[in-house]
């Protein structure tokens, strides 16, 4: 028996061998672009970073091996990859041994992850679970141990690991959960933290008490039995107790900031010659600690209540200069993450159609469940409101309208528009679902804030940038930031899509904006999984700032329904500026000079559901809207479109009247000062006298007289 198991195993191991080697072979091409980027990987930086005032930006996180407790080491490789010191980044024996567990339980159970492959996942790969993302995987972590010490990559691998709560590394939990520096750690602390990492959500002891503490005595045994902790140290650590000394207050939310900084500082420092490498930089950024502190806390105010394995980020920006002056984050990574924009795209759909003249935002737009060549888009709950101006569509986010409208622009020219906007796209992206988000790769937060900056800057696009300027240690400028603006939209178009984002923050999907006492603009978007949401963002700008918050699942899971573009992105958006503007709030948007202010028919476009001027029809109620200066109104004959031709006939002196009446309508017909009465659409006059008759017809709307029409008739 013992002989055939042993077979057995030696045929698994030869298997999984030639598994690795045949998968390498097979999908070389998942390769491509798999190679180790060594400016993502956590390191001192040579670079010191400075805020708007010219304060240092002190970055306590990072922390080197040697100032990491031995316990904390020993805690996590006895865990987390026991033969770390042994192996070139691929543990062949845990691969098996993991395999063999899962195919005895029947189910996915064990990884064979080593720290190293840890490490690229964290720095390099996303989450998803795919046969390509581990072959990836796998040869950046050969290329990674290949240039680094064993030391060095347990350094950067304890610096990135995640404890929750939007804590990252070591030093940051240390500091945050304990309240002592990684130096200062017992043994049983360790252990917990090293039970943390492979669930924070389920075993944090910040979250769940009793399941960290089980973990923990289980690491402790591990340890133990692996000679990385004494007798009498484990002894020692079974009648110890864990203190916690956290508050929300001490998260690590901005770690993001300085990582998306270093990057920026590290592309734009390649471009300069060689001799300055290894020179030392100070960076200033745009960097406002009011602006971060704000952020941050908002963001650590809204979690979600039974699902923690969800990502989310807030982004502010400053729309005179284009400087990002805060972002938030509970992963430091994420703004490298592209996801699915959802209705964020829709006013820029909206923006082309009015450059084009095509809409205003009181144009009057069928919503309805409508096929476009094969193409079949639905309403959130298949809810469809008919009539619906254009404002209204894009406050409420009706999808329908917004594939109509695309439709009718051209694809090409919402592609543009969009591309214009800063936001960028791929040549697959053109085609209608590009209305309502669908896009191949995706955007980041800082991809949205660019293109709703272009709005809030009445159409000119300005970039986004974290750096202000680079100087060598000897103080001179190497770099500056120097930003080319250019007109993406006309002033005119912009702002109308800015007031209708007004209305959507005031009684759209962004409504819970409503009560902030000064001009907002917004727009929600919700991205629909299977099983729930992937994806709620919000994007929100004042005349001084714009603002993008997005909250995302992560791996397999979604987010609860309740958690829409309108619910929690919303909230931290509005809580963020609530602390920012408590003292100095945002002035009114302008008015562009040729935006004219234009008197219609209100009638009419209640009726007919077109745009007529007051001034060609005189009847009905009047209202005044916003238009362009290219924007064609529709030409009516107000009693052509309520009344139609009219029929008489005459029998034996008896007139009959007959037309088309509008539905929803009333009217009366008096032939000669008396009334006609009406049987089944026909009016039947008294005998007449005279061949000729005075004809007066009245059009009433609820009670209220819409139009009345008079004219000589012939009765015989």
């Amino acid at each position: 028996m013992k002989k055939s198991r042993k077979i057995s195993i030696f045929i698994l191991l030869t298997l999984s061998v030639a598994a690795v080697i045949g998968v390498s072979v097979y999908f070389a091409d998942m390769l491509d672009g798999a190679a180790l980027d060594e400016s993502t990987l956590p390191t001192e930086a040579s670079l010191r970073i400075y805020d708007k005032n010219g304060e240092l930006m002190d970055r306590t996180g990072y922390v080197t091996i040697d100032e990491i407790s031995p316990f904390i080491k020993n805690a996590f490789i006895a865990v987390e990859d026991k033969r770390f010191y042994e192996h070139n980044g691929i543990d062949l024996y845990r691969l098996v041994g993991a395999a063999i567990q899962n195919i005895k339980k029947g189910e996915i159970t064990q990884g064979g992850s080593t720290i190293s492959n840890q490490l690229v996942k964290n720095t390099h790969l996303s989450n998803q679970r795919t046969l390509q993302r581990k072959v990836q995987e796998a040869k950046i972590t050969l290329e990674l141990e290949k240039r680094y010490s064993k030391d060095q990559i347990l350094e950067m691998y304890l610096n990135v690991v995640y404890f929750g709560k939007g804590i990252y590394g070591v030093g940051d939990a240390c500091r945050v959960i304990y309240g002592v520096l990684p130096s200062e750690v017992s043994a049983i602390q360790a252990a917990s933290l090293a039970a943390t990492i492979a669930n924070p959500s389920r075993y944090s002891i910040l979250f769940h008490k009793t399941e960290n503490e089980k973990r923990t005595k289980m690491i402790l045994s591990l340890m133990r039995e692996q000679g990385r902790l004494s007798s009498a140290e484990y002894l020692e650590s079974q009648n110890g107790e864990i203190t916690i000394n956290y508050s929300d207050f001490n998260n690590n939310y901005d770690e993001i900031y300085h990582n998306s900084t270093l990057l920026e500082a590290k592309r734009i420092l390649k471009n300069l010659t060689d001799k300055n490498a290894d020179t030392s930089y100070k960076v200033y950024t745009f960097f406002d600690p009011k602006a971060q502190a704000a952020a941050s806390y908002a963001l650590s105010s809204y979690h979600l209540e039974h699902n923690n394995s969800h990502s989310k980020e807030i982004t502010i920006a400053d729309n005179y200069s284009g400087g990002i002056v805060a972002y938030a984050s509970n992963n430091p990574r994420s703004g490298q993450v592209r996801r699915q924009p959802g209705s964020l795209l829709k006013p820029f759909i909206y923006t082309t159609a009015i450059e084009q003249g095509a809409i205003l935002p009181d144009s009057q737009m069928m919503d309805e469940a409508r096929d476009f060549e094969g193409y079949s888009p639905k309403n959130y709950g298949n809810t469809y409101y008919g009539w619906v101006s254009a404002r209204d569509a894009l406050s409420l986010s009706i999808n329908t309208v917004a594939v109509d409208i695309l439709d009718k622009i051209g694809i090409d020219a919402g592609y543009q528009a969009i591309e214009k906007s800063g936001i960028h796209l791929d040549q697959r992206d053109k085609n209608l679902s590009l209305a309502l988000g669908g896009t191949t790769y995706g955007s980041t937060c800082t991809d949205i804030a660019k293109g709703y900056m272009t709005l809030a800057n009445q159409g000119m696009q300005r970039e986004l940038s974290f750096i202000r300027k680079i100087e060598d240690k000897s103080g001179k400028i190497v770099y500056e930031r120097k930003s080319t603006d250019i007109y993406a939209f006309s002033r005119e178009s912009a702002y109308l899509t800015t007031d209708m984002m007004m209305s959507c923050a005031k009684e759209g999907t962004a409504k819970q904006l409503k009560h902030l006492p000064y001009n907002v603009a917004a727009k929600t978007g919700t991205v629909a999984a299977k099983n729930g949401n992937s994806d709620a963002w919000c994007a929100a700008f004042t005349t001084s700032n714009t603002f993008v918050c997005r909250y995302s699942s992560e791996g397999d899971e979604t987010l609860p329904d309740s958690v829409t573009g309108g619910n929690l992105p919303t909230k931290v958006i509005r809580a963020t500026m609530k602390d920012l503007y408590a003292n100095d709030a945002p002035k009114d948007f302008i008015l562009p000079p040729f935006v004219k202010k234009v008197r219609i028919d209100k009638s009419i476009k209640e009726t007919f559901h077109k745009l007529v001027p007051y001034k060609n029809t005189g009847y009905g109620e009047s209202e005044t809207i916003f238009a362009t200066a290219n924007y064609t109104f529709d030409a009516a004959d107000p009693e052509r479109m309520l009344i139609g031709d009219i029929i008489i006939n005459v029998i034996e002196d008896t007139p009959t009247i007959a037309f088309q009446p509008y539905p929803s309508l009333q009217y009366e017909v008096w032939l000669n000062g008396t009334k006609c009465p009406e049987l089944s659409g026909i009016y039947q006059a008294e005998k007449q006298r005279f061949p000729i008759g005075k004809l007066e017809i009245y059009v009433y709307r609820g009670g209220r007289e819409l139009w009345k029409t008079t004219r000589l008739v012939r009765l015989r």
